[in-house]
């Protein structure tokens, strides 16, 4: 099972690139220009279409596509010459013709161009919306919960303060040092109030949780509670972390609340929601981006596109059902569709974002940045992404066999 999820990573992924090549296509046609050719995939050429403007190609490597405007560089190249509606060879071309060809891609009004290259980062943040509205039609989503929580302990830490204690996954904490615990921060300030020498916790062991459900219109209240089982009590030592110096307990727990109202979302209602969603996970992209630049997360922490692969298929193998793995899986499509457009909006060589400062630029001086100064520009930008790409690549393939 784990190499379909690997392979419906990999195809996601694929489709995520397209759309977004999609986006600078489908502007790129509205506005006139001319494609030379859309491909889906990457690498040698399997077999292509070859319509009256525009060869449309699958490629070997299912990773990505490309479109290709007539002469974006600026000039016409080898592959430009092929184009069907290039000059015919029968015709003799001056070498240096006083006017530049109007299909070259840059003889296009700055405007236009500008809109050409924002239309596919903005293609992957409308994925993004399309994906989180196909999620929200018909889910139950939280709407409010009671700050009363049940904290329920999942794991504890091997030779840590709660095992000798004696406490065991499933334990519900009920009371510190007689103080009553409903949620993380009573908790917090209960371990906070002890002794660093010990402290004695109250739970609930073997007990069974039942919930209770009222359904009234769109509206559905869920009542959470634990009954029978036994009520022990634990006596910890002492609590010190020799790493940090501070109280800690050695355990991880989950917080259910005590009551919770959701809503079903109708087709309307999910739609509207969608645009808040997406701005949601962009926020949790530039966050993250935040966080590298600041220092507060480490470059190891960010994966290629072997990691994503291997993080996406491990992740939806682990869902208890197939609706959790393809909820997970359009959840991670979605943050990968606003994280791609976002990225590509940086302002930087090679990427979407790099270009568009050049027309910007353009659009200020009233005249172009000569095209060779702009193309080295990209092109070292372009090197050092591969360079990086090929870095998290042999990270990423590293961390899988570890």
């Amino acid at each position: 099972m784990t190499f379909w999820y690997i392979l419906l990573a990999i195809l996601g992924l694929s489709v995520l690139v397209i759309t977004h090549e999609l986006g600078h296509y489908l502007m790129g046609k509205w506005l006139g220009f001319t494609i030379t050719e859309f491909s889906v995939g990457l690498g040698p050429k399997i077999f292509g279409i070859k319509g009256k403007e525009t060869e449309f190609t699958l490629r070997a490597l299912p990773i990505g596509g490309s479109c290709r405007f007539f002469g974006e560089d600026g000039k016409e190249d080898d592959k430009d010459k092929k184009h069907p509606e290039a000059f015919s060879e029968d015709i003799e071309q001056p070498e240096e013709p006083k006017e530049p060809d109007p299909r070259l891609f840059s003889s296009k009004p700055a405007w236009k161009r500008f809109l050409v290259v924002l239309a596919g980062p903005l293609t992957n943040i409308l994925t993004c919306a399309v994906l989180c509205f196909v999620m929200l039609i018909g889910a139950d989503v939280l709407l409010e919960q009671s700050p009363q929580e049940l904290l329920i302990v999942e794991t504890v830490d091997e030779n840590g303060p709660a095992e000798k204690a004696g406490m065991k996954p499933g334990d519900v904490i009920l009371t510190i040092d007689g103080t009553a615990v409903f949620n993380a921060e009573s908790l917090d300030a209960a371990l906070k109030n002890a002794s660093m020498d010990g402290m004695t916790v109250t739970v609930q062991r073997n007990a069974a949780l039942e919930t209770e459900q009222t359904t009234e219109g769109k509206l559905t209240t869920t009542a959470f509670h634990y009954s029978g089982g036994t009520t022990e009590t634990l006596q910890f030592g002492s609590l010190l972390d020799q790493q940090t110096g501070n109280k800690r307990m050695h355990i991880s727990f989950r917080m259910l609340p005590w009551s919770q109202v959701t809503e079903k979302y109708t087709v309307w209602k999910a739609a509207y929601m969608a645009f808040p969603e997406t701005w949601t996970l962009g926020k949790t992209v530039y966050q993250s981006l935040g966080m590298l630049i600041s220092g507060q997360a480490s470059c190891r922490d960010v994966t290629g596109v072997v990691g994503t692969v291997d993080f996406v298929s491990d992740a939806m193998a682990q869902s208890e059902t197939a609706s959790d793995a393809w909820e997970m899986f359009l959840w991670f499509m979605a943050l990968i569709a606003v994280n791609l457009g976002i990225i590509n909006l940086l302002p930087l060589p090679a990427l979407d974002g790099g270009r568009l400062v050049f027309i910007i630029i353009e659009m200020i001086r009233r005249k172009p940045v000569p095209p060779e100064k702009e193309g080295m520009v990209h092109l070292i930008g372009m090197i050092a992404l591969l360079l990086l790409m090929l870095a998290l690549t042999i990270s990423d393939i590293i961390r899988c066999f570890h």
